[in-house]
C-alpha cells in the first residue's frame, strides 16, 4: 500500500476525530502537518495556537506555518520577557502535499525567511509585494523578538521543516546549496533544516511512548524500600553515552525532554554554563566532572533492566540537571566527542504517580522559581475534574501532554492553563486577563480557589469547556463563510475568549429556573459556595438543554460577536487607540464589554 494513502488515512482520521477542524478556513494538509508535528516539534501547544501559526495559502511568502518559542514557551506577542538567559527558536514549516521536495519550493521558503530578516525592508513594502496579513503579523513579531535578543545577548536560532508526502527523502543538490546559503546568512543566525516525507509524517501520528536507554559504567545502586512503590537506580554514566542516548534518529538533541521542566537551559553565555562547558572540554578536569556537578535526575513512568547495566526508561523527564546535559551536548557538538574519562552521576526514579513526580520536580528545583501551575496538578480538585470530564469525552491534561502523547488531538484535549483561561472567563468575566496572564491564577490562593474549588459543581467545568468548544467552531465557521475587512477579521480571529464571555452571560441569563423564572446573570459567578446559593446550579438543567440546541447556540454566538464589536467600537472612540490594542487592555471586559452586554440583556 502506498505511504501516501496511509498519510491520507491519518489526515481523514484527524478530521473525523476532530470535526471542529472542518470549520477552520485553512489548508487541510497544513492543519494536519501542524497537528502531527505538535507533540514532537512544537511542545504540545494549544489548538488555538496551532491554527494561529498557519499563515494562509496566498501571500505566505513560502512559509506555511511559523511558531516562535522562548525556552520552550510559545511567544505570542512582543511583550514576552526576553533576557540574557533566553533561548529563542523560530520554527518555519513549508508544507506541500507533493510527491517530492522541490528546489523551487525551498527557494520560496528561503526567500520568505530572508524577507523577514531584511530589517530594512518595511512591513508596508512587504505588503505591497503581496505578503498577507498573517505573514506581516508574524514577521513583525519575529523582528521585534530578534532585536530584543540582540539587545540582551540572548540566544536566537531558527529551524526549517520542509514537509511533503514524498515516499523517499531524495534531496537535490540544488536544495542542499540553498540550505547552505540560508545557513550562511549575513546576520549569523544559526539554522537547522529538516525534511519530512510520508514516512516521517506517519511516524508523528503514532502514539508511541518515548523511550531512552541509559547505560551505566558499572552495576548501579538499586534504591528501593519495602512497601514503597517508588524506586530507582543511580550510578555513573559515560558522558558520550549519555549525550548519545538523548539524540534522535537525525542525531538532533531531544530538547523536548527538558523544555517542559522547571529548570531550562539558560544560554551558553552565562557564567555557570561557560564553566560547565569548559570543564567538560578539559581533559584533566573532566575526570572529576561528576564531583563538580550534581548530575541528572530522570523520572520515568517505567524503568526496566536490559542487561549489562543498561536500563530502559519509558516517557522520561529530565527534572534536574537540565543545564548540565545541555552544556554537555554543546561541548559534544563542538568537540565531536567528550573526553572518555568524563562521567556523570545519574539518578533514575521509577514512578508513574503524578503526585510523586510533582514532589520530586519541586524538591529537585528548590533553588529555582517553580511554575505554580505545575505544582497544582496533583490537587484533589484537579484529579476530580479530570475524571468528571473524561466521562464526556473531554481529556483534561493536568499533566503536560499526557493525553497528546496517547494520540488524542483537537479541542477535546484541554491543558491546565487553558482550563484556567476558560473558567476565569466564564466565572469571573475576565477574557482579556485570561488571555494575557493565566499563569498568575495559580500564584495566590484567593484567585486559584475562585476557579478551582472542591465544593464547586464539576458540571460547571463541563459547561465551560463545552461552551468554549462551540464558540471556537462557530468563530472559525464565521471566518470561513463571511467576508470581513482586515480589522474585523483580526478581531474575530483573536476574540475567542471575548465571545465566550458574551455567550456565557447570554446563556446563563436566558436559562430558566424555578418554574420558568429568568434573570440576568452578567456579573462574576461564585463557584466556591454551597450548592443552595449557586446561580449556576439552579440554572444547570436548562443550560445544558440550551447547549444542545445548535440553532440557538449559533444565534447566541452571533449576538455575542455583535456585542464585542460594539464594545470595541466604544473603546476605540473613548480611548482613541487602535482596535487591536483591546487585547492588551486588562479592564476592557469590566469597562466596555460588560456594560454593553448588560444593556442588551436587560
Amino acid at each position: 500500500m502506498s505511504l501516501r494513502i496511509l498519510v491520507d488515512d491519518q489526515i481523514d482520521k484527524l478530521f473525523t476525530d476532530n470535526p471542529e477542524l472542518q470549520t477552520v478556513n485553512k489548508n487541510k494538509f497544513e492543519i494536519a502537518v501542524a497537528s502531527f508535528a505538535n507533540l514532537k516539534y512544537l511542545n504540545g501547544i494549544e489548538l488555538d495556537d496551532l491554527i494561529d501559526g498557519i499563515l494562509g495559502e496566498g501571500g505566505d511568502e513560502g512559509l506555511d506555518l511559523c511558531y516562535v518559542f522562548a525556552n520552550g514557551n510559545l511567544v505570542i506577542d512582543e511583550d514576552h520577557p526576553i533576557n540574557k538567559e533566553s533561548h529563542v527558536k523560530v520554527k518555519f514549516f513549508q508544507a506541500k502535499k507533493e510527491t517530492g521536495f522541490s528546489s523551487d519550493g525551498f527557494r520560496k521558503t528561503k526567500e520568505g525567511i530572508e524577507e523577514i530578516f531584511d530589517l530594512e525592508t518595511s512591513l508596508e513594502k512587504l505588503k505591497k509585494i503581496g505578503a498577507n496579513p498573517d505573514f506581516l503579523r508574524k514577521s513583525d513579531l519575529i523582528r521585534k523578538i530578534f532585536r530584543a535578543c540582540g539587545r540582551v545577548k540572548a540566544k536566537f536560532s531558527c529551524e526549517v521543516y520542509y514537509t511533503t508526502i514524498a515516499a523517499d527523502l531524495n534531496i537535490s543538490q540544488k536544495i542542499i546549496k540553498l540550505e547552505e546559503e540560508l545557513k550562511e546568512n549575513a546576520l549569523g543566525i544559526p539554522f537547522e533544516v529538516h525534511y519530512l516525507g510520508a514516512q516521517q509524517l506517519l511516524n508523528l501520528t503514532e502514539s508511541i511512548d518515548e523511550v531512552v536507554e541509559i547505560n551505566f559504567v558499572s552495576q548501579p545502586l538499586e534504591i528501593k524500600e519495602r512497601d514503597v512503590a517508588t524506586n530507582g537506580f543511580c550510578g555513573f554514566v559515560n558522558g558520550n553515552d549519555l549525550v548519545k542516548s538523548l539524540l534522535d534518529e537525525d542525531n538532533k538533541f531531544k530538547s523536548y525532554l527538558t523544555d517542559g521542566n522547571v529548570r531550562f537551559f539558560l544560554g551558553e553565555d552565562t557564567n555557570i554554563n561557560v564553566s560547565i562547558i569548559e570543564t567538560a572540554k578539559n581533559k584533566q578536569k573532566s575526570e572529576i566532572f561528576w564531583a563538580m556537578n550534581n548530575g541528572l535526575t530522570i523520572i520515568g513512568e517505567s524503568v526496566s533492566p536490559l542487561g549489562s547495566n543498561q536500563y530502559s526508561i519509558i516517557n522520561p523527564q529530565i527534572v534536574n540537571g537540565c543545564q548540565t546535559i545541555h552544556c554537555l551536548h554543546s561541548a559534544f557538538e563542538e568537540l565531536g566527542e567528550l573526553p572518555k574519562t568524563l562521567k556523570v552521576f545519574v539518578k533514575i526514579v521509577n514512578t508513574d504517580e503524578l503526585e510523586v513526580q510533582t514532589d520530586i520536580i519541586s524538591a529537585t528545583n528548590s533553588q529555582n522559581p517553580v511554575k505554580a501551575a505545575s505544582l497544582k496538578a496533583n490537587d484533589n480538585i484537579q484529579r476530580n475534574i479530570e475524571k468528571h470530564l473524561q466521562k464526556s469525552g473531554i481529556y483534561y491534561e493536568r499533566r503536560e501532554n499526557y493525553y497528546k502523547r496517547q494520540g488524542f488531538t483537537g479541542n477535546k484535549v484541554v491543558s491546565l492553563l487553558k482550563m484556567a483561561q476558560i473558567v476565569n472567563t466564564v466565572a469571573n468575566k475576565e477574557a482579556i486577563i485570561s488571555l494575557n496572564d493565566p499563569s498568575s491564577f495559580f500564584d495566590t490562593p484567593g484567585k486559584y480557589n475562585s476557579l478551582f474549588s472542591d465544593i464547586a459543581d464539576y458540571d460547571f467545568y463541563k459547561f465551560s469547556i463545552l461552551l468554549y468548544q462551540k464558540a471556537w467552531s462557530l468563530k472559525n465557521s464565521d471566518l470561513r463563510t463571511n467576508t470581513y475587512d482586515e480589522e474585523r477579521k483580526s478581531i474575530v480571529s483573536r476574540g475567542g475568549l471575548l465571545f465566550l464571555h458574551g455567550m456565557s452571560s447570554i446563556i446563563l441569563s436566558h436559562a430558566t429556573y424555578s418554574k420558568g423564572t429568568r434573570s440576568p446573570l452578567i456579573d462574576a459567578i461564585a463557584i466556591n459556595i454551597p450548592a443552595r446559593n449557586s446561580e449556576f446550579i439552579k440554572r444547570k438543567d436548562n443550560v445544558f438543554q440550551l447547549l444542545d440546541n445548535e440553532t440557538w447556540v449559533k444565534s447566541c454566538y452571533e449576538s455575542s460577536r455583535d456585542m464585542v464589536f460594539e464594545a470595541i467600537d466604544e473603546y476605540v472612540n473613548s480611548t482613541g487607540k487602535e482596535s487591536a490594542s483591546v487585547f492588551k487592555h486588562r479592564a476592557f471586559d469590566k469597562d466596555f464589554l460588560r456594560p454593553v452586554i448588560s444593556k442588551h440583556i436587560k
